[in-house]
């Protein structure tokens, strides 16, 4: 009876604990999901007013309030916006000027709502949280313009329906249960304003955070600290309340009266005395009932335990004599073998020497340990649960095992483990025998290795010589590489490649067992190449760093060389100064334009742009403001359009813009306006204040043409038009505009007779060897004596002769007239220089240009040996088969070739080896820079490094300074031309700078004076 009665207290003890337990249990678990749903609820209403204060629209709109001009647009604009943006999020908003008064009222805005707190939130935004029926956000931001001054402040309200739910409709725990939100009042440690929710219905007060010298448990909230709490509150009743904080300055309180928590255990208790009463008599017939049989049995028992105690005594007999014939084997086996025995929980309990010695552990530092002390970590977990699952099932397990000694070394033994069953079949030991085969191991690792290694560098070779991407080439080399080596499945590895940063999926930084080699390009650090293990294994990676590090350098032969092939590329298609897209590349993209908006049956717009008054900027202020000017330029005409757009640089200050896909030339117009008011923004460079504007002219596909050239040409003509009607505006292209082409006509006519009348005229240029000022070549260029225009250079009219065809004979005219100097100079006896000529595309696809220079060198007697001829990069491009023939026919008959304006166009490097090419010329644009701008003097390196590896001269061209000539020579540039020598000069001035032989009496009085 009495143990009944002591199980019916325990019962209640144990019970009384569990209900609070779980009482306050729940309550804090309610708590805090309460806590989560204010703050995300807060924290979204923020976020959504940050956002919307980042609308650009928004502030258009008010710019053009504030403009009188478009006063009333931009009112009706923000209305549109506000109504829109009322669809979202917000029930109400309203907008201020920056002296408070009101522009814009939109929504349901609350007037006067029964109770409002200030929530600490960021210093950019002012956020109140208020009721008025329902709980709502309020919150007010500054709004900025460009430069980041205030324009206006938005105030928004956004109902907190999830919070209002939980004042309105949510349940609470137990009929006593209440809930209170609370801020604490400025500037006052004492009091605070609460949101009430309790069983008889919302409040809002004022309330005291300490009463009667105690704080509530609010107080604990708003102090930041979450908890559970038997005390009183604001009504002075004893309660169980969670308290915790809420972000933004809030506290909240979940709380149960305490007379309810124990209402339950109450009227338990009860019935816990009516059963209590039930088990004594029950329990009191269960004794005697028991009683009886309990005595006939330990009469029994004693004869049993005495033949029992017999048998024990003759199986420790035999145990001992089994004991006795184990342990001579294991002495026998010991001597080779490592001979372990453990418990059946794994624990070392015996130990032979060979163990210890082999381990380099002594038999008191291993025995009370499992065998995770020679853990080498090689082998993963599920090695060892098969282990286990074998055993403990009384099988024997035979596996090859790498662990690690004391000093860190590791060692493979072959490892038997048999499990050892007691008298009543029980496993109660384990028997491991080991064999040491770290020297038979160690050679096969050490073969398998190699093998890896070799694998791994062929594949990893093979990869780099494939067209893949960086990303992909590297991915791949690291997933090949952890295979390669020793410990694949803990091995990670990271490629950093100049900016970006390639790992393996579980790759983490600084772990200790790590290797590395630096990817090295051009002579300068630009990546690296790391392995590590995630586990400590210092004893693996030193032996793999020879791996790493040939992967490294055939990394970084192949980066260098994807750079070098980049940087052509790069040049080819893109201006070297903005890096928009060049003349070539414009072409391409206009006619993918094309065939994508003739098959969505789309427009398509060409708006040619030319600056207005550059010219006057960039020669009072110098190139380096104009070609600051020109990038400025650039990136705000990419900020006027889409990315699916195209901005280009034509060249000098024109640019091209190409629209794609437009519903109607209108369009055109609103783009060509936008560029129009960005480029009249001034431009702030080097403390100057400059401003420029634009002409432009607008071509829009189909009606004004139906391929890039007939686009590109009628922009041009409306530009023209738009410079004609006053700068600083837009023209269509018109039929009517085409009469400004009669211009253009009319001079092309001109050019017809100018080689009747003998108006075309050569001019020389010398280029110079270097350090003795020594005349290395001159070249040839054609100017035309107009009789209205004047001196008119090439780039006004060879286009025309292009078009028209008169290129031909102007090219004919221009080597003879050479061919004529070069024999009137031998005849005056100078030594004569080579004269390098320009050949145009037109002439170069001249099925006649072989045999007429032949002619022309046959009838003047020159020999070619004094000519060369300049082509540009873009004619090998187009047919390479004719190409290599007729410059192969020109090499035969000894004429040197050099390649003009290099580096502006696109040149295959494999095309360009087929070639028999002598001179690169490097194009002025990147000359003009090379004192300036890093990438320049890159550019020039390289092209010169390129040229002398093919074993090709270099010609620099447009050298201004002795800057520029000083850093061409530091690069070993074999010739040098520009106006730092000589601007192109009649053949009368050329001639001062032409040599005549030394006569050989002369030579004769020089040596004897000399003596």
């Amino acid at each position: 009876m009495a143990l009944i009665f002591s199980a019916g207290i325990s019962v209640y003890s144990v019970m009384q604990p569990q209900i609070e337990e779980m009482t306050t249990s729940g309550l804090k678990v309610a708590l805090e999901n309460k806590v989560k749903l204010i703050e995300n609820q807060i924290a979204h209403s923020v976020a959504n007013t940050k956002a919307l204060s980042t609308r650009i629209f928004l502030t258009q709109s008010l710019e053009k309030i504030y403009s009188d001009e478009s006063n009333d647009e931009g009112i009706t604009g923000l209305i549109k916006s506000v109504d829109k943006i009322l669809t979202t999020h917000f029930m109400g908003i309203k907008i201020h000027d920056v002296e408070e008064n009101l522009i814009l009222s939109s929504g349901i805005n609350s007037t006067s709502p029964d109770l409002a707190v200030e929530l600490d939130t960021d210093p950019d935004i002012h956020t109140v949280l208020l009721w008025d029926g329902q709980f709502i956000v309020r919150n007010s931001i500054q709004l900025l313009d460009e430069k980041n001054n205030p324009i206006a402040r938005i105030t928004t309200e956004e109902a907190m329906f999830d919070l209002t739910r939980i004042f309105k409709e949510a349940i609470l725990i137990g009929k006593t249960g209440d809930f209170l939100l609370c801020a604490p009042v400025k500037d006052n440690d004492l009091e605070m304003d609460c949101f009430l929710r309790g069983f008889n219905g919302n409040q809002f007060k004022r309330m005291q955070r300490i009463m009667h010298n105690k704080p509530l448990p609010i107080h604990f909230a708003l102090a930041g600290q979450s908890g559970i709490k038997f005390t009183q509150d604001y009504r002075q009743t004893d309660v169980v309340a969670a308290h915790s904080p809420v972000a933004y300055g809030l506290g909240a309180v979940l709380k149960i009266d305490e007379k309810e928590l124990y209402s339950h255990l109450t009227q338990q208790t009860k019935t816990i005395a009516l059963y209590l009463g039930f088990l004594v008599l029950i329990g009191m017939a269960i004794v005697y009932w028991l009683t009886v049989p309990l005595i006939q049995k330990s009469i029994k028992s004693r004869n049993t335990s005495l033949k029992a105690h017999k048998e024990l005594i003759e199986a420790k007999n035999e145990a001992e004599e089994i004991s006795s014939e184990l342990t001579a084997y294991l002495d026998a086996i010991g001597k080779l073998a490592l001979i372990s025995i453990t418990d059946d929980q794994g624990s070392i309990i015996q130990v032979n020497e060979k163990f210890c010695e082999i381990s380099g552990y002594s038999q008191k530092e291993l025995i009370g340990q499992d065998h995770r002390i020679l853990n080498s970590r090689t082998h993963p977990k599920s090695f060892f649960m098969e282990m286990w699952e074998t055993i403990t099932k009384g099988q024997t397990w035979h596996q090859e095992i790498c662990n690690r000694n004391k000093s860190g070394g590791l060692y493979w033994v072959d490892s038997t483990i048999v499990p050892l069953v007691n008298t009543s079949g029980k496993i109660d030991h384990y028997l491991s025998v080991r064999v040491d085969i770290t020297a038979r191991k160690q050679k096969d690792l050490d073969l398998s290795e190699r093998l890896k290694e070799s694998n791994c560098l062929h594949t990893v070779r093979n990869y780099l010589e494939q067209d893949l991407s960086v990303e992909k080439t590297c991915q791949s080399i690291l997933n090949c590489l952890t295979l390669a080596l020793q410990f694949p499945e803990m091995a990670v590895a990271m490629i950093k490649l100049a900016d970006k940063k390639f790992t393996t999926a579980p790759y983490q930084d600084n772990l200790l067992n790590t290797i590395s080699a630096k990817i090295i390009a051009n002579g300068e650090i630009c990546g690296l190449l790391q392995v590590s293990y995630i586990q400590d294994l210092p004893f693996a990676l030193p032996y793999e760093q020879n791996l790493i590090a040939t992967v490294a350098h055939d990394l970084s032969r192949w980066y260098e060389r994807t750079e070098a092939e980049k940087r052509i590329i790069e040049m080819a298609t893109h201006d070297a100064l903005t890096g928009l897209p060049n003349r070539h590349l414009l072409q391409d993209r206009i006619e993918q334009a094309l065939v994508h908006d003739t098959r969505s049956q789309k427009q398509m717009a060409v708006l040619f742009i030319d600056l207005d008054h550059f010219k006057t900027i960039n020669d009072s202020l110098g190139h380096d403001i104009g070609d600051l000017l020109l990038k400025a330029v650039a990136e705000r005409l990419l900020i006027c359009v889409r990315n699916e757009d195209t901005v280009a640089r034509q060249g000098g200050d024109e640019f091209i813009v190409v629209l794609n896909s437009i519903t109607e030339s209108l369009d055109a117009a609103k783009v060509a306006q936008k560029i129009l008011d960005s480029l009249l923004r001034p431009y702030y460079i080097h403390k100057n204040e400059l401003h420029i504007g634009g002409s432009i002219g607008i071509a829009v596909f189909p009606n004004d043409g139906a391929n890039a050239e007939t686009l590109l040409k009628n922009s041009d003509v409306a530009m023209y038009h738009a410079k004609e009607n006053g700068r600083n505006n837009y023209q269509f292209f018109t039929d009517e505009l085409n009469k400004s082409a009669h211009e253009r006509h009319t001079l092309g006519l001109d050019l017809r007779y100018a080689l009747e009348r003998n108006e075309l005229v050569l001019y020389y240029q010398p280029v110079m060897d270097m350090p003795n000022h020594q005349l290395y070549s001159v070249e040839a260029l054609l100017r035309w004596r107009h009789p209205e225009h004047k001196l008119i250079a090439p780039d006004k009219f060879i286009n025309l002769a292009e078009e028209t065809g008169l290129i031909i004979p102007i090219g004919e005219w221009v080597l003879k007239t050479v061919c004529a100097q070069i024999k009137s100079w031998q005849e005056q006896g100078y030594i004569v220089p080579k004269v390098a000529i320009n050949l145009s595309a037109r002439q170069f696809r001249d099925k006649e240009l072989i045999n007429n220079i032949s002619r022309i060198l046959s009838e003047t007697g020159v020999e070619a040996k004094y000519i060369a001829l300049e082509i540009t990069e873009s004619m090998l491009i187009d047919n390479i088969e004719r190409v290599v023939e007729t410059l192969n026919c020109l090499n035969a008959m000894g004429i040197q070739i050099s390649i003009d304006d290099f580096g502006t166009g696109y040149s295959s490097l494999s095309y360009l080896k087929r070639f028999p090419i002598h001179t690169l010329k490097i194009d002025r644009s990147f000359v003009r820079d090379i004192v300036t701008d890093k990438n320049d003097r890159t550019i020039v390196a390289t092209i010169i490094a390129m040229a002398h590896s093919l074993e090709m001269d270099v010609i620099a061209e447009g050298i201004e300074t002795e800057e520029q000539l000083n850093l061409l020579m530091a690069q070993k540039c074999n010739h040098y031309q520009g106006y730092y020598f000589s601007k192109p000069v009649p053949v009368s001035e050329i001639e001062r700078a032409l040599l005549k032989p030394i006569p050989p009496t002369s030579k004769i009085r020089v040596i004897h004076s000399a003596k």
